[in-house]
């Protein structure tokens, strides 16, 4: 049996901890306030959070959550027509069926584009194209195509779940009968520009918007474009339409009155292309070519109020192809320097030397200085030497022999104003009287008309400051000489005038001084044809000068129509006794380019009432190029009949 070896257990002494309740529910009480404080911080965010999304962001929240739910859709409004003087129907809309897409819906589902270009026969690059281009939110409707088939807008409605985001439709559309008639008059449409719309936002226009850029669809746009309405329909998750919430009618424009007259202004044009084929016909006497005849334009204005009785300006256009947006293609062609810019009105933007026409000018302002008078003395042996035209003389277009100032505007002699020019420009250098610059400023040359377009041009009348700062870089070049003058008074050098200009010249003449401004409203008329506003008769000058003065130019003037005056043969058999005809023939230079034809004349002497001026750009002479065209204008104004064929004059 083993036994068991007893040991001896050693307890270790160590201190005894004494259990406090008070210390633990401390412990536990902090724990809870720290969560508590925790839970308080949560649900005050929660709230804040809940806060900010019902009260503050609540309204745009709720417009979002709308926006999947209900579509709203913009109602065009029709654009007032235009009308010409006579009540006749120029501009016009028709209803067209359109498809358009919202941007925000077609994004789900990428294959849209493809089957809605098979079906519009549309390639995809340029649908993609008009959205990327559009200005308009992606919630809003972008024009697609326009003047589809019905048979397109109905397969589109029975199968709309293949095309989310397409809107068959109809959307009044400008419509141009005469197509080419009155283009620049009228102008084009087109989508909103950012920098345009950052300027109109608070006159109500909104990105994607069509509005007038040129011509007086630009000018009276607010009055044209009316009130656009719109409906609002409830759609479900495809983007199907389930009911319409709500609809206000749109609001037609106001129609506009021109001042001019249909049947004129057709034969105004037609009269322009026919001399642009003549001119092109004929050769330059010195280079042996044809004239180029590169654009023309003309105008006809009633020297009592100002109205453009019509304007035209050759190559014209076609409007119809700006209604469903010009494609590029059209867009470089029409501007393209080969096709000679028909998208400019060069009635108002062609600033040319006005040749000839502006003798006028120098001869009142000579006869006005004291320094001449109408019978004054002057002798043209072809070459004028005075001076330093020693060293560089200058020529005139004939022999005249001796001949005074009457027969010098008869017969528009160079020598005879070389001589006046010269005259000017020797009292200039010993500061005497006023410079020939100032007298042609009195007619308002060098600044705009005002009339009622856009991109009207300023020409320009030279003097010695304007010289000086626009050859700043080069200093031998800012010197006045005499030429300037000299050139001045025959309507050359740096003088560079728009045909319209050169229509308030003689407007004041045949108005002893006083000058409109030219306007091409009439008036603005509401659906019922009444009277909303009236165009105002506004006179933009008064030159005062000597009655008398204006007689004998205007005698002389006459003479030009007349026997041996420069557009005497183009006027043989016209009925100057009943409808007595001031005109003035000119031909102007362009270093590098053929001449410019230019005729500016009005009738009847005595009672004006119309003024035609009538410029064909390398055209020519004025009296065999534009001369003819200004006959053919009276005969239509005064309902002549025409006599055969018009003879063309020789000379300047």
């Amino acid at each position: 049996m083993k036994l068991i070896k007893r040991t001896k257990l050693k307890i270790k002494p160590h201190e005894t901890t004494f259990y406090r309740p008070d210390a633990a529910q401390e412990s536990l009480h902090m724990r809870l306030s720290v969560m508590g404080v925790v839970i308080m911080i949560c649900f005050g965010l929660l709230f804040a959070r809940l806060w900010f999304l019902q009260i503050v962001g609540g309204k745009d929240y709720r417009k979002k959550a709308e926006g999947n739910r209900i579509r709203e859709i913009a109602l065009e409004a029709p654009r007032g027509s235009i009308l010409d003087r006579n009540g006749r129907v120029l501009v016009r809309n028709k209803n067209s069926l359109t498809i358009s897409v919202v941007p925000a819906e077609i994004s789900n589902d990428p294959g849209v584009i493809g089957r809605l270009s098979r079906l519009l026969g549309m390639g995809e690059k340029e649908i993609r194209y008009k959205i990327e281009r559009s200005q308009a939110p992606n919630q809003r409707a972008v024009l697609i195509k326009r003047n589809v088939s019905e048979e397109t807008v109905t397969y589109i409605r029975e199968h709309q779940r293949e095309f989310p985001g397409v809107i068959a439709g109809t959307m009044p559309m400008r419509d141009y009968p005469f197509r080419e008639t009155a283009a620049h008059i009228f102008g084009y449409l087109g989508e909103i520009s950012p920098e345009i719309l950052k300027k109109k936002k608070k006159e109500g226009y909104k990105a994607g918007d069509q509005i007038g850029l040129t011509g007086v669809e630009c000018v009276y746009d607010e009055e044209l474009r009316g009130e656009v309405g719109k409906y609002r329909i409830e759609v479900d998750a495809a983007g199907n339409a389930v009911k319409v919430l709500s609809r206000v009618e749109p609001r037609s424009g106001l129609d506009l009155r021109l001042t001019i007259d249909l049947d004129i202004q057709k034969t105004v044009e037609e009269a322009l292309k026919d001399q642009i084929k003549v001119a092109r016909a004929r050769r330059h006497a010195e280079t042996g070519k044809n004239y180029i005849a590169s654009g023309a334009s003309a105008v006809v204005l009633n020297p009592k109020n100002g109205e453009i009785i019509a304007m035209a300006s050759e190559p014209s256009f076609d409007l119809n192809k700006f209604v469903e947006g010009i494609d590029e293609k059209a867009w470089k062609e029409l501007n393209d320097p080969k096709n000679h810019y028909p998208l400019n009105n060069r009635a108002i933007m062609s600033e040319l030397p006005p040749g000839s026409t502006f003798k006028v000018v120098t001869a009142i302002a000579g006869m006005v200085e004291g320094l001449f008078n109408i019978s004054s003395q002057f002798f043209c042996d072809h070459v004028f030497l005075k001076g330093a035209f020693k060293q560089f003389p200058k020529y005139c277009w004939s022999r005249h022999g001796g001949i005074n100032l009457f027969n010098g505007i008869v017969q528009s002699c160079d020598i005879v104003f070389y001589e006046i020019g010269y005259t000017f420009y020797q009292r200039q250098i010993q500061e005497q009287g006023r410079p020939l610059w100032e007298y042609a400023g009195k007619f308002q040359l060098g600044k705009k008309t005002g009339i009622d377009l856009v991109s009207e041009m300023d020409g320009r009348v030279p003097t010695p400051e304007w010289k000086k700062e626009f050859n700043r870089g080069n200093p031998p070049f800012q010197v006045w000489y005499p030429g300037d003058t000299v050139n001045m008074a025959i309507g050359q050098g740096d003088l560079l005038t728009t045909p319209l200009q050169m229509a308030c010249v003689y407007t004041a003449i045949a108005n002893r001084g006083k000058i409109y401004k030219p306007h091409l409203m009439k008036n603005m008329e509401d659906e019922e044809g009444r009277v909303v506003r009236r165009a105002n008769e506004t006179i933009i000058t008064e030159i005062e000068i000597d009655p008398s003065i204006f007689e004998t130019i205007e005698k002389a003037l006459q003479g030009v129509v007349r026997g041996k005056g420069t557009a005497g043969p183009t006027f043989e058999g016209f009925p100057l006794d009943e409808i007595p005809v001031a005109g003035k023939t000119g031909t102007s230079e362009i270093v590098g380019k053929q001449p410019t034809a230019w005729f500016v004349c009005y009738a009847p002497v005595g009672d004006p009432k119309y003024v035609v001026v009538v410029a064909i750009e390398e055209g020519g002479h004025g009296g065999e190029s534009a001369a003819p065209v200004a006959r053919r204008i009276l005969e239509k104004l005064f309902n002549i009949q025409s006599k055969g064929e018009i003879r063309p004059s020789v000379g300047d």
